[in-house]
């Protein structure tokens, strides 16, 4: 018995309105998988991944997640199959980071207030993230590290299988960038499936085994990460020559 993709995109264009941003878009994304998307500003990297969450529509193609067409999907069984988190988030009121994560619960939860499954799945979602302690602080006095790992909590307490992320690690220091490429590892264990758009490259090779390039309007490279980032089309797409070191985690680059 084979697995189910948990995300199956063919002919996906992206982009707003009469402007496309990405064009014949098409991967597949199994259980367990962690991708690292890559490119440089404004090749289209935070469009895909509002489309794949359909915070926008796509003009064109087709997103199936789990089996079901994504138009088909109402707002709850989409977020109960993917979870989104934004590069920035305006939150305008003090809610406390604990009820800012409880929130991922709305859609598993059938009740107005915490139910003890909600409040265990929100405080194990901040625990895995190491934002615990700033459960009762209000989530506008954090700072954009400190936000960043409430917000990938309440992803995790949503309870969907399908994450994107969008930068998630773009507010991190190194201790907790090194923590949550520990903690993807150990939710491709579990099945999840991971899309993270990530500027910094050598990070890009710890965190994710698969790495997706894009460049003018489309996929330019997709595979095993290692071969990516000694790929001359990374050089082309980023209008850079990199020079490329081996690491004790991996493959090191230096732009110049």
């Amino acid at each position: 018995m084979t697995c189910q993709p948990l995300l199956e995109v063919a002919g996906l264009d992206c982009g707003y309105g009469s402007r496309r941003v990405l064009e014949g878009v098409g991967f597949t994304i199994e259980p367990g998988e962690v991708v690292a998307l890559l490119g440089p500003n404004g090749s289209g990297k935070s469009t895909l991944l509002k489309t794949l969450a359909h915070t926008l529509r796509p003009l064109a193609g087709r997103v199936t997640i789990e089996g079901r067409d994504s138009g088909s999907l109402g707002c709850v069984e989409l977020a109960q199959r993917v979870a989104y988190v934004p590069q920035e988030e305006d939150v305008r009121f003090p809610f406390s980071a604990y009820e800012v994560v409880a929130m991922g619960r709305l859609a598993r939860s059938g009740s107005l207030f915490d139910t003890p499954e909600d409040r265990t799945k929100s405080l194990e979602a901040m625990e895995q993230t190491d934002s615990s302690h700033l459960a009762s602080r209000a989530i506008t006095e954090l700072s954009g590290g400190e936000k960043q790992r409430v917000l990938v909590a309440r992803a995790l307490a949503q309870g969907a299988r399908m994450l994107l992320m969008d930068e998630p690690t773009s507010h991190l220091d190194v201790r907790h960038a090194v923590e949550f490429a520990r903690l993807l590892a150990r939710l491709s264990t579990l099945g999840y499936g991971v899309i993270a758009a990530v500027h910094d490259l050598t990070l890009a090779g710890r965190i994710a085994p698969r790495g997706m390039l894009l460049g003018s309007g489309r996929i330019v490279a997709d595979g095993p990460m290692g071969d990516l980032l000694h790929s001359p089309s990374l050089d082309e797409v980023y209008g850079v020559t990199f020079r490329r070191f081996q690491g004790d985690h991996g493959t090191l680059l230096e732009a110049s």
